[in-house]
């Protein structure tokens, strides 16, 4: 080995006694002299690009901030800045730029290229307060006097505002956020017309300004689904002290009815409220239908129309489904029906529209059933008032708490959906089967899930439930929004569930959130609507004893 090791050596040492003979390269002194980029900093702050420069001609305009951060008080002393340049590799600038410089006055340098030529600049700080637009919002009430909210997309100088097509701004009011030490020309929170462009100029330390151009444009749809983060609570209203519902226990249920959100409650008229504000607005004089037991439970289809049903055998053992197509307008028998002594009515759910094509459920509830009635509407017209009873395998519910909606209001074969206590697993059901096809992880059984509503919005699938607490201690009282196609596993109340779009804060809007009794009957219901430019999904939910709270998504591009 040593042996290897010294002819090695010797080999290097005649390589590089032969390797010393040869003449260098000659490289050519460079003849450029530009400054290829420059920048400005604070002592401290190392090589931190903090202010950037634009270079025309001769002439480095630098950029600098009035204050720094922008944001404080602290302004930037023009004295004590350091400058950075980018020059050719065998170049030199003189004078030198080390050190500290002072910009408050004009700064002459040479760069000087390897050749010897030069070329000669100026050095001259632009110091300006921050012009920026950091958020604009317009408010306002649309033609149907529903109030919308939208926020500005700043690009440049021109700053949109995305409009629903066919939307009309009623008295739109201008909000925005501007550094601190600016000012915009239009007052903040005053009423605007964006029927043409119109000009916003901020100005602000240093006699900076900056004008924008404010615009209305058509909004267009994302291609599929909810846009990500765009919940937005249009309400939160007590069910005691906000509507006046003083009875406790007993309001259970919420159809949506064209503007109006109607809230059931047995044995008194129904209460309706303006379903984008929360306001209340009457209530719907029930008549012989109206009593603890006769209006047990409302829902609403796609199409806006209003139902009622009691509960049997309670009730009697005709199973009565009343229908109105407002809520100003008379119930009128729909379904009637003897189930012969079968426990039903606490839960209806309704796909579709009962004008055209819908699928109507109300499951059973015996102890473990493990049964629904379905009816069909075809072309408007009920199939029949004997409903089709069907038998779900692989998924049980105890008496009173169970929900079941379908997916395609025109063909029963597709998949449906089933919540039920103590299974509390949201269940996907194939429709052919009636087996389960998939669902999410078992909420706690300590709390009752019994509500669940599918809708189509975008091109996309979503399906809502609730999980209710009905006693005084622990918590639940929450509602979840799921994307059927973003991955349907997890738990939802431990965000792990994939397609989780949003979640309502637990125990928020239950009877704890109102100081209440506890909820004994452990109701509560979801329901969602699609408005009819397709821009917009609406959540609705209630907890009894807690909140009825209104909650709208779009599907906007921005």
């Amino acid at each position: 080995m040593k042996k290897i090791i010294k002819y090695t050596v010797a080999g290097l040492l005649g390589a590089l006694t032969f390797g010393s003979c040869q003449k260098p390269d000659y490289v050519a002194p460079n003849d450029k002299s530009d400054i290829a980029d420059f920048y400005a900093t604070l002592d401290g702050s190392g090589r931190s690009r903090l202010f950037e420069s634009r270079i025309s001609n001769d002439t480095v305009y630098v950029d600098i901030d009035y204050y720094y951060p922008i944001d404080s008080d602290n302004e930037v002393d023009l004295s004590k800045v350091l400058l950075k340049a980018s020059i050719p590799v065998d170049s030199r600038i003189e004078p030198s730029l080390e050190g500290i410089s002072d910009l408050s006055k004009p700064i002459n340098v040479s760069v000087i290229a390897g050749d010897g030529s030069s070329k000669q600049y100026v050095i001259v700080a632009s110091k300006k307060g921050n012009t920026d637009i950091f958020g604009a919002t317009i408010n306002f009430e649309d033609q149907a006097g529903v109030p919308q909210e939208v926020d500005a997309i700043v690009v440049g100088n021109v700053v949109n505002f995305s409009i629903v097509p066919g939307t009309q701004l009623v008295n739109p009011k201008l909000t925005y956020v501007l550094n601190k030490h600016s000012s915009g020309s239009i007052t903040n929170g005053s009423s605007i017309s964006l029927s043409t462009a119109l000009p916003f100029t901020v100005s602000s330390a240093g006699n900076a300004t900056r004008t924008y151009s404010l615009k209305a444009v058509d909004a267009i749809k994302l291609p599929k689904g909810i846009r990500q983060n765009s919940a937005k609570i249009m309400f939160a209203k007590k069910l005691k002290a906000d509507l006046g519902i003083s009875v406790d226990n007993m309001t259970n249920s919420l159809a949506v009815v064209g503007k109006h959100l109607v809230l059931n409650t047995r044995g008194e008229n129904s209460v309706y409220i303006n379903a984008f504000t929360g306001e209340k607005l009457g209530a719907i004089e029930l008549g012989d239908k109206k009593g603890s037991l006769r209006n047990f439970n409302n829902t609403s289809d796609d199409g806006g129309n209003f139902f009622l049903n009691n509960l049997v055998p309670n009730d009697g053992n005709v199973f009565k489904i009343w229908k109105a197509t407002s809520v100003s307008s008379p119930l009128v028998p729909f379904i009637e029906w003897d189930a012969a002594g079968k426990k039903l009515g606490r839960r209806v759910s309704i796909i579709g529209d009962v004008t055209k094509n819908a699928l109507i459920t109300a499951p059973f509830h015996e102890a473990n059933d493990k049964t629904f009635a379905r009816w069909q509407v075809t072309n408007g017209v009920l199939v029949s008032n004997t409903p089709t009873i069907v038998t779900v395998s692989d998924y049980a519910w105890s008496n009173n708490n169970i929900d079941i909606i379908y997916t395609n209001p025109s063909d029963p074969s597709n998949e449906y959906y089933a919540i039920g206590y103590s299974d509390n697993r949201l269940a996907k059901l194939n429709g052919v089967t009636n087996s389960l096809a998939a669902n999410l992880e078992k909420l706690d059984a300590n709390f009752i899930a019994n509500s669940v509503d599918f809708t189509n919005f975008n091109n996309g699938k979503y399906v809502a439930y609730n999980h209710i607490n009905s006693f005084d201690w622990g918590s639940a009282d929450q509602v979840y929004l799921i994307d059927t196609e973003g991955g349907f596993s997890g738990n939802p109340s431990l965000a792990t569930t994939p397609g989780l779009v949003w979640a309502a804060p637990k125990g928020a809007y239950g009877r704890a959130g109102t100081s209440q009794p506890a909820n004994a009957n452990g109701t509560g219901d979801v329901i969602m609507a699609v408005s009819d430019n397709g821009f917009y999904m609406y959540l609705y939910f209630m907890f009894t004893n807690g909140y009825v709270v209104g909650v709208q998504y779009d599907c906007v591009d921005l």
